[in-house]
């Protein structure tokens, strides 16, 4: 997760793309013994890579490839849920821009906690703080965007699905309870604990700063050439 070049991001994001699709994998094999059917694992695994490297770009894109992974995996009978049985216009808006605008929300949300909290001695409880309201929000820009899209479709398309929409509530009143309180309890430390075996530092900044002191070297060594 620490290669700045090209081809380093383009394979970070393969790697992203990956887990998301095994999280969700093991989502339904969990959902089979269980009565709730919801996506923790791979909501975990999403928000935990959008928040690794404190960059706004990272987290919106990690946002948008679980948007494109829950498009994706409609097409795959496995992991099918009730949206496969809404009309294939519609799937991919309200799967794509509600996680999309997630991250924004999510990087936001972020940034504006870790200014409020910038007189806190702890940096790890301020971390914890900033990282679990901003997960709560996102969590909460999601769900309604999600519902809103298809009230939207609804209404504005006459689309004649009702069954399918209330089946499709349904199903959401039941799994975000269970959504919101694990990924608002184990993103944090997930995330600190990534940030610090890569050492990235408690605010995920590591990156940022190798890449300025390579930019610096790289200077010094042209100068002295």
């Amino acid at each position: 997760m620490v290669n700045n070049s090209r081809a380093g991001k383009v394979a970070k994001y393969a790697i992203v793309l990956a887990t998301i699709f095994v999280a969700m994998f093991l989502d339904r094999a969990i959902s089979l013994g269980f009565p709730v059917s919801a996506a923790t694992i791979v909501l975990l695994v999403t928000f935990s890579f959008a928040l690794l490297e404190n960059d706004l770009g990272s987290a919106i894109i990690c946002c948008s490839l679980f948007g494109l992974a829950s498009f994706v995996k409609e097409f795959i009978p496995f992991l099918q849920s009730s949206v496969a049985l809404l009309p294939i216009y519609v799937r991919p808006v309200v799967t794509l821009v509600p996680r999309m605008t997630m991250g924004l929300v999510l990087f936001g949300v972020y940034r504006l906690m870790i200014t409020l909290t910038k007189k806190m001695s702890s940096a790890r409880g301020r971390q914890v703080l900033s990282i679990v309201v901003a997960v709560f929000f996102a969590l909460v820009t999601n769900t309604v965007l999600f519902l809103g899209l298809l009230n939207l479709f609804k209404t504005v398309f006459h689309i004649q699905h009702d069954s399918i929409i209330a089946l499709i509530k349904t199903g959401l009143a039941i799994n975000i309870p269970v959504e919101y309180l694990v990924s608002m309890l184990f993103v944090s430390p997930v995330v600190l604990g990534v940030r610090r075996g890569l050492k990235l530092g408690v605010d995920g900044n590591g990156i940022k700063q190798n890449k300025l002191e390579n930019q610096a070297q790289n200077n010094d060594n042209g100068e002295n050439q």
